[in-house]
């Protein structure tokens, strides 16, 4: 099966999950890609900030995202682990946003599953 599909998959799953938006507190708020700025270039202590589960799976499941995006022939097992390493802090976002009844962070979470559920399918697809 063509492999060229699946790479812009990829590069679009880290773009969407970097335009993820969160909001708390009064008047707080940041997109994803912003708060991973906001750890690696403004942090005084970046070790003790990689090592919080959020920020090192987000960064690990990019970073694996990245690699398999670039591979001629992805690895799929690797590539669905960093789909399912992004997916509980896109639903996090999501869940926080449906409670609290933001529809900002709700619609910024929607190309992200969207993008997850096609890649879902083409992988359904290519176990056929």
């Amino acid at each position: 099966m063509n492999n060229q599909p699946i790479r812009y998959i990829n590069l679009g799953l880290v773009l969407a999950f970097s335009i993820c938006y969160m909001e708390w507190g009064q008047g707080q708020s940041a997109f994803v890609f912003q708060g991973a700025y906001e750890v690696f270039a403004q942090s005084k202590n970046l070790l003790s900030s990689l090592t919080h589960p959020l920020i090192l799976g987000g960064f690990a499941g990019v970073l694996i995202l990245l690699y398999c995006a670039t591979k001629a022939a992805p690895n799929k097992t690797l590539n669905m682990a960093g789909l399912l390493v992004l997916s509980p802090v896109v639903l996090l976002i999501l869940l926080a946003g449906s409670l609290s009844l933001n529809w900002k962070s709700v619609l910024s979470t929607l190309p992200f599953i969207g993008l997850s559920v096609w890649w879902f399918v083409w992988w359904w697809k290519s176990r056929l």
